[in-house]
C-alpha cells in the first residue's frame, strides 16, 4: 500500500483567510501528484472531542472538535484522533502548517510514528510567536525539530533560520492565473455598487489591524478632506474584532465613512476579478504579513498596488515595475502614497498592472508550488527510508 500524508491544519477552505485558502491548495496539489491526503483540523462546528470525516476533490477532511478556553484538551483531542487516522491510513509523513499548534502537533505525531514531518511558518506563527510567552515554546519545538521547515517569504525564511539556527526553505504561495484575470470595469456592476464616478481604492481581504486599517481608513478621510472623490471598497467586510474600531470610524470621520463600500467574503475567482477590475488601485498597507494571497490575487488581475514592505509583500513588489512600495514605517505616509499612484497616468497603471500580472505568471504558478513540495516530501521520504 502506498504511503499516505497527512496534513495538520488550522483552517480548512470554507474558513475565512489565507491560511485556509493556502491549506486547501497544498492538500488538492498532493492528492493531485498521486497522494493520499488526510487533513486533520480543529473546528467550533463539533462538540468538543467529536470527530468526523468528508471527502472532497481527492482529499479526506477530518475535522475534530475544538474545546474553547481549554487549549490542552485541543491539542490533547487534536493529536489523539491524528494518531488514530495515522495508524489506519498507514500514513509516511505528516506536514504541520503554521507552527505554534499544527506545527507543535506535527513535529509530535511524527516522532510518535517514526515518520518525517514538516512544518510550515505562515506569518503570525513567528512574526507573533516569538512574543507570545504561552506559544513561544510550542514554536521553538516545532522549529527545532521538525524534519524540514518552509516558510512563506524570503525575509521570514532568513529570520526564522538566524533566531533557530538551522536551514528553513523558501516555499511560496500560488495563485492560479487562468482564474484570477484582469477584467475592465463593468458599470452594471459599478452603479450596483453606488461607486459613481469616483476614483476607487479597493482592500481585498478581511480589514483588520495587522492588514493595516488604523492607516486606511484615516488615509481614506485625508483624501476627502483634500477634495478627492473618492470611496473605498473593502472586498471581504471587516474582522468580527477590528468591528469596534471600523464602528468608532464612523462617529471620528462621518463624511469619509459614508464613502466606504463594504463587500462581504466571497471566495469566487471570477467575482473577485470583476469586483478588482472597478479599482483605481489596490491598496495593501500591512504592517505584519506573510505572503498574501490577496496581493497575489490581485496581481493576477494586473491591478495597480499600493503595498508596504512587510513580509512577503517586499518580494512581490518591486517600486515602478509590478506596483509601489511604502515602508512600513513610513505608513503616516500613506495618503501621499495613494494620491501620488492615483495621479499616474492611466497608462502607467496600466503597465505596472501588466508587470505585476507577468510576475505571478512567472514566479508564483500553482505547479511552482506543487513541484517545491513534491520534492521536499520525497527527499524526507528517501532520507527515513535509508535512515
Amino acid at each position: 500500500m502506498s504511503w499516505g500524508l497527512m496534513i495538520m491544519a488550522e483552517r480548512v477552505p470554507p474558513a475565512r483567510g489565507g491560511l485556509a485558502v493556502a491549506t486547501g491548495r497544498i492538500a488538492e496539489h498532493a492528492a493531485a501528484a498521486g497522494q493520499r491526503v488526510h487533513v486533520v483540523h480543529v473546528t467550533s462546528q463539533l462538540e468538543p472531542g467529536h470527530a468526523g470525516r468528508r471527502a472532497r476533490g481527492g482529499v479526506n477532511l477530518h475535522p475534530v472538535g475544538e474545546a474553547p478556553n481549554h487549549e490542552e484538551e485541543t491539542l490533547a483531542g487534536w493529536l489523539e484522533h491524528a494518531r488514530r487516522v495515522a495508524v489506519a491510513e498507514q500514513i509516511g509523513l505528516v506536514h504541520g502548517i503554521y507552527a505554534p499548534r499544527a506545527g507543535y502537533l506535527a513535529v509530535v505525531l511524527g516522532r510518535m510514528l517514526g515518520v518525517p514531518s514538516v512544518v510550515s511558518l505562515r506569518g503570525n506563527d513567528l512574526d507573533r510567536g516569538l512574543f507570545r510567552g504561552r506559544e513561544l515554546p510550542f514554536l521553538r519545538m516545532a522549529v527545532e525539530r521538525a524534519d524540514a521547515v518552509t516558510a512563506v517569504s524570503a525575509t521570514m525564511a532568513t529570520t526564522a533560520a538566524a533566531v533557530f539556527g538551522r536551514p528553513v526553505e523558501h516555499v511560496t504561495n500560488a495563485v492560479d492565473t487562468a482564474a484570477f484575470t484582469p477584467k475592465g470595469a463593468d458599470n452594471t456592476l459599478r452603479a450596483a455598487l453606488g461607486l459613481g464616478e469616483a476614483e476607487v481604492i479597493g482592500f481585498l481581504g478581511e480589514l483588520r489591524d495587522k492588514k493595516g486599517m488604523r492607516y486606511l481608513l484615516p488615509a481614506l478621510d485625508a483624501l476627502v478632506r483634500r477634495g478627492r472623490d473618492v470611496r473605498l471598497l473593502l472586498l471581504g467586510g471587516v474582522r468580527a474584532d477590528a468591528r469596534d474600531a471600523f464602528e468608532a470610524f464612523e462617529r471620528i470621520a462621518p463624511e469619509a465613512f459614508a464613502r466606504i463600500h463594504v463587500v462581504e467574503y466571497t471566495r469566487d475567482p471570477g467575482r473577485l476579478s470583476n469586483l478588482m477590475g472597478l479599482c483605481d488601485v489596490m491598496a495593501f498597507p500591512s504592517r505584519q504579513d506573510g505572503t498574501p494571497n490577496a496581493v497575489l490575487e490581485a496581481m493576477a488581475c494586473a491591478r495597480p498596488i499600493l503595498a508596504t514592505d512587510a513580509g512577503g509583500q517586499a518580494d512581490l513588489i518591486h517600486h515602478g515595475e509590478t506596483g509601489a512600495r511604502l515602508p512600513v514605517g513610513r505608513l503616516d505616509l500613506l495618503p501621499e502614497a495613494l494620491e501620488e499612484l492615483l495621479e499616474l497616468p492611466e497608462a502607467e497603471r496600466r503597465r505596472m498592472g501588466r508587470g505585476a500580472r507577468a510576475w505571478v505568471e512567472a514566479h508564483h504558478r500553482p505547479e511552482q508550488e506543487q513541484a517545491a513540495y513534491q520534492a521536499l516530501y520525497a527527499r524526507l521520504r528517501g532520507a527515513s527510508s535509508a535512515s
